[in-house]
């Protein structure tokens, strides 16, 4: 695994553009949220305090659907510009739904669209056109058979990750997982909206480095690096809301905490017993203290949508 992947923050030329643009319109002295940059104008307010709801059909516990999301949420698991540029198939499908705020210029004709044949994302299946399409639905199954028997849908997930965005072969275990995970989104019904808060990104973390141990103890190092990386995408993600006055504490706890799940140089991943001792510690002390002071972060919807007033570009 490329050593790049484990900078809390890495971006190429490009990604670093988008997010410097970003950070610019919004204002000298604001802080740069990566949350932010693929988002409609007009919309970052309810991107940053709302997210579509999601019922899973999986039974609770299930190994493969966690492995799945942890996956799902990982940049690193997607190649070329997307994975440069932070972008997981989250960034499209928030919280496994449709992400109605997503918004990509030269990719998207309006909020909640893109061009999947871009060339941006790949020369594999750009088609030479702007084609822009409505996000879908993954609740909602269209053209692809979600029978495991088939097999259809892990070959459609393989086709999306390689011959789409770039990315590399993905193990079995992974199209195997993100299958799972894919398969268990559920719709709520009329409960389409649910907050969007500290505990969502928590959980990913956690959930990213317990799909972590899966994937090591299972013999499959790579993925459970791109776990790993996912796990401090989100700390990164944390570490942007806490960018208030009387926060430096956590953010710097954040960075440590980051810091701390780098592997030893050329390692793949940490080991299993690090990964066990760093979510332990991450659970008894960070947790907890990131929890208290949440309602002083953008986490807190009042401070965002201020935050939004404040800093929007003229």
């Amino acid at each position: 695994m490329a050593a790049g992947v484990w900078q809390i923050r890495l971006l190429t030329a490009s990604a670093a553009l988008a997010l410097i643009v970003a950070t610019s319109a919004w204002g000298a002295g604001a802080p740069a949220l990566s949350a932010l940059i693929w988002i409609a104008p007009g919309h970052e307010a309810a991107a940053l305090t709302r997210q579509p709801a999601m019922c899973s059909r999986a039974a609770a516990g299930d190994a493969q659907v966690m492995i799945g999301e942890a996956l799902f949420n990982a940049p690193m698991l997607l190649g070329g510009q997307a994975a440069r540029a932070d972008m997981s198939c989250a960034s499209c499908h928030s919280n496994g739904r449709r992400n109605p705020h997503f918004q990509l210029d030269g990719v998207s004709a309006g909020p909640g669209t893109a061009d999947v044949s871009s060339s941006f994302f790949s020369p594999a299946r750009a088609n030479g056109r702007f084609d822009p399409k409505p996000i879908p639905d993954l609740a909602f199954p269209v053209n692809v058979s979600r029978d495991p028997a088939s097999g259809a849908l892990e070959r459609f997930l393989r086709g999306l990750i390689v011959e789409e965005f770039s990315g590399r072969e993905p193990s079995p275990a992974a199209l195997s997982a993100l299958a799972a995970y894919v398969r268990a989104i559920g719709d709520c019904g009329a409960e389409q909206e649910q907050p969007r808060r500290l505990a969502d990104q928590i959980a990913l973390v956690r959930l990213s480095v317990m799909a972590a141990e899966h994937l090591a103890a299972a013999g499959d190092p790579e993925t459970a690096a791109i776990a790993v990386a996912g796990a401090r995408h989100q700390l990164g993600l944390i570490n942007e809301r806490y960018a208030g006055q009387g926060l430096a504490r956590e953010r710097d706890r954040l960075l440590a905490a980051s810091r701390a799940l780098q592997p030893a140089a050329g390692s793949r991943a940490p080991e299993l017993a690090e990964l066990r001792r760093w979510l332990t510690g991450f659970e008894r002390n960070l947790m907890p203290m990131l929890a208290r002071s949440e309602v002083r972060s953008l986490y807190d919807d009042a401070r965002a949508g201020l935050w939004v007033s404040r800093n929007r570009p003229e």
